[in-house]
């Protein structure tokens, strides 16, 4: 049957004090994607934490590919770990950062050197790969995070909310990075406070709220209940009304406004998994340059919030 390569949870709880930050929770990461999502605060980061090995539950019992990861540290070099936030060393260049990482995990220089290089020519960073990290947009950040978690060709990858702040360009070729990983076998598990984003690219799906597990499943069923409520979308780009002329000729599409001058695009859509699948042709068929995209409403946390009322989880 070969080794274990997920992450198994037995009635973990961790508290903060008075708080619970993940409450008896009972789960099993396998082979493949599997999107970890909630609203901020839901407890996905401590999952996480406690999931690499950097947080002790407070009660039950945590395997890491089938190890206790306080016990055995040197599992830690089959994990990929993506961190939520922008903390990197800044005076290093992207390449420098994911060289030395993968170094650090025990490749050659030159080996280091080849995947990371390729990562970084698979993610479109182009020069900037070779300029300081300070000089980085947050989404390059997010990239070159992502690439050195995948240099070391690692069993299991954990992300947490790598997509925060990427183009929709790059969203996709991370997102299709990640899925030929788990197509070689990898255990990729990944968080978001925006279920959609992982449309397509996951195979099971983990619902927290409140540091409880709500619900499991595909996204296919989850996705059911979210399409009843409009998802906004937020795009700050060079070319806002050439992309709404194109946004607003989808089925799904609600609005399109300019809430702030012609930088900023806002659309509402029923359809959100729709949006997302035409955004990389609509963008490049218009030439547009598009610096962020990112949800502003609370739809997810209001269909959370209609799954604990109905009894759901």
């Amino acid at each position: 049957m070969g080794a274990p390569r997920g992450i198994t949870f037995e009635q973990v709880t961790r508290r903060y004090g008075p708080v619970l930050g993940l409450n008896d929770v009972s789960l099993e990461i396998v082979p493949g994607i599997t999107g970890l999502i909630g609203p901020n605060g839901a407890g996905k980061t401590t999952f996480l934490n406690l999931a690499v090995g950097l947080h002790y539950p407070s009660s039950g019992r945590v395997r890491l590919l089938g190890k206790n990861p306080f016990l055995t540290p040197e599992i830690r070099g089959r994990l990929g770990y993506c961190p939520d936030g922008e903390r990197a060393w800044d005076w290093m260049s992207g390449r420098e950062f994911v060289v030395t990482l993968g170094q650090w995990c025990g490749l050659s220089q030159d080996e280091a050197s080849k995947r990371a290089g390729s990562l970084l020519e698979s993610l479109a960073m182009g020069t900037a790969a070779d300029k300081p990290i300070a000089s980085y947009s947050r989404g390059m950040r997010q990239k070159v995070k992502v690439a050195q978690a995948m240099v070391h060709r690692p069993d299991l990858l954990v992300l947490d909310e790598p997509l925060n702040g990427v183009d929709p360009l790059s969203r996709h070729h991370i997102l299709q990075m990640l899925a030929d990983e788990a197509k070689r076998g990898t255990s990729v598990l990944i968080s978001s406070h925006v279920l959609h984003e992982l449309d397509g690219f996951v195979d099971e799906v983990v619902l927290l709220q409140r540091g409880r597990l709500l619900a499991s499943g595909t996204i296919q069923s989850i996705r059911e209940l979210l399409d009843e409520h409009p998802h906004s979308v937020r795009l700050v780009a060079d070319k806002t009304r050439a992309l709404g002329k194109a946004v607003v000729a989808l089925k799904g599409t609600v609005s399109v406004t300019f809430p702030d001058g012609d930088d900023l695009l806002e659309v509402r859509t029923r359809k959100p998994a729709e949006l997302y699948g035409a955004l990389p042709q609509i963008i490049q068929e218009s030439k547009t340059l598009v610096r962020e995209l990112y949800p502003t409403d609370n739809d997810l946390e209001s269909v959370f919030k209609y799954l604990v009322k109905g009894g759901g989880g």
